[in-house]
């Protein structure tokens, strides 16, 4: 048999890939099998790293009284949940003598965190223990990161600009309702890529239709409300297979129509309200860099709980694939990443994008304009993005509600 080193080099890739993803989800810490970071691949004064709210891990995996160590945003960080239950995330030097609170050193005793080395207690950063002049001494609270807990997600505050990423949050965090949605599922994944190319191409139509199979992709783009938050509203006709296993798919129209609108929060929360055909579902994409061209993505689906019929009709069949579909794809998408994003050439983002692309240029037009503070020029491909302040839109829904508005429409 005629093997190429392609074919072999893909192999290896995706044996890679297969180990890195199964101890990325058995374990908690995510240095297992890191893809290797580019530094190179980043063009101009792009930044590594944004403002916004990030993903340390989904609740469930921090139980009380454990230390779990991760490194997010380039910093090495312990999570851990003090007295009240509330998670508390900050750096994983300990103050005293630079020593590590991982690593199975450290512990938590009644909420307070105890360093391994010399046995120095914090709570919240402030040191309980050690001698008075270490006690008394600011320099010595060790900053902590604003944090959230959400829908099962612990979510915590990063500011590049700070020396310890720890800064006051510019937004506050505004997750959607998913209580009428008892079931969750979630899965984790390493793209060696920057966040935003990543992004790119949940609004890039021919993304979807040439890697997803679909028939048809419309993203459309929305007037946005707070600078902070892009809006698309995103339709997807997708072609059903004859059967599911041994399962026919009994139906005249062989495609369902998928809406899928997205909502950007900064670079670290991507939102997906998901109906196909009476469906409902909402997934939750975090995306945490771990360093400079490495992402941590984490989904998050909230669905209802499963029915069951003997008519098979999309929203049964639906509920009985989710989330195990949407996971399945994710995971081979990411298989792809070597060839999908930017495996030889740099993310040129301050270019402006062929013809066919302009959505990808509105998005960067909303990363550089809103998230950098920095003007963008209108280039040949260009289309401006669509920001409408919130003020405006309440004052004009409470002129519509006045009687004196009513009566004019009347």
């Amino acid at each position: 048999m005629d093997l190429r080193i392609k074919d072999v080099e893909n192999k290896a890739f995706f044996a890679q890939f297969v180990a890195r993803l199964a101890v990325h989800n058995l374990f908690k810490d995510s240095q297992f099998f890191l893809p290797k970071a580019d530094y190179e691949r980043r063009y101009g004064d792009f930044p590594r790293y944004f403002p916004g709210w990030y993903l340390f891990v989904p609740g469930k995996d921090l139980a009380d009284g454990e230390v779990i160590h991760k490194k997010l945003c380039g910093k090495d960080l312990v999570a851990y949940r003090g007295k009240d239950g509330r998670p508390v995330i900050h750096s994983d030097r300990c103050p005293h003598m630079d020593g590590l609170f991982s690593g199975g050193l450290g512990e938590v005793r009644d909420g307070k965190l105890i360093c391994g080395y010399h046995r120095y207690a914090f709570e919240n950063g402030k040191p309980l223990s050690g001698p008075k002049e270490f006690r008394s001494d600011p320099k010595n609270c060790i900053p902590c990161h604003p944090v959230r807990e959400v829908n099962g997600l612990i979510m915590f505050w990063f500011d590049p600009d700070s020396p310890e990423g720890v800064g006051e949050p510019k937004w506050e965090l505004d997750l959607p309702d998913v209580t009428h949605l008892p079931r969750r599922a979630f899965a984790r994944s390493i793209a060696p890529t920057h966040m935003a190319p990543l992004h790119e191409n949940i609004v890039d139509d021919q993304h979807f239709m040439m890697l997803h199979g679909s028939d048809r992709y419309r993203s459309e783009p929305q007037a946005y409300y707070e600078k902070h938050r892009f809006r698309t509203k995103n339709t997807m006709r997708m072609k059903l297979p004859d059967k599911i296993g041994p399962i026919p798919m009994r139906r005249e129209d062989k495609a369902i129509e998928i809406q899928m609108d997205s909502e950007f929060h900064g670079l670290g929360i991507h939102i997906n309200t998901v109906d196909i055909e009476g469906f409902e579902a909402k997934v939750i994409h975090c995306t945490t860099p771990i360093e400079d061209e490495v992402t941590e993505w984490t989904l998050a689906v909230y669905m209802p709980e499963r029915q069951w019929s003997w008519k098979l009709d999309t929203k049964t069949i639906m509920g009985l694939v989710y989330p195990w579909g949407m996971i399945a794809q994710t995971w081979y998408l990411h298989t792809q990443d070597r060839r999908v994003f930017f495996e030889k050439g740099v993310y040129r983002f301050y270019e402006d994008v062929p013809k066919g692309f302009e959505k990808v240029n509105m998005f960067r037009r909303w990363i550089q304009e809103e998230l950098m503070g920095e003007p963008r020029p209108m280039g040949p491909n260009s289309r401006a993005t669509t920001f409408v302040p919130e003020k405006k839109v309440k004052k004009r829904v409470r002129a519509t509600k006045s009687p004196a508005a009513a009566a004019t429409a009347n």
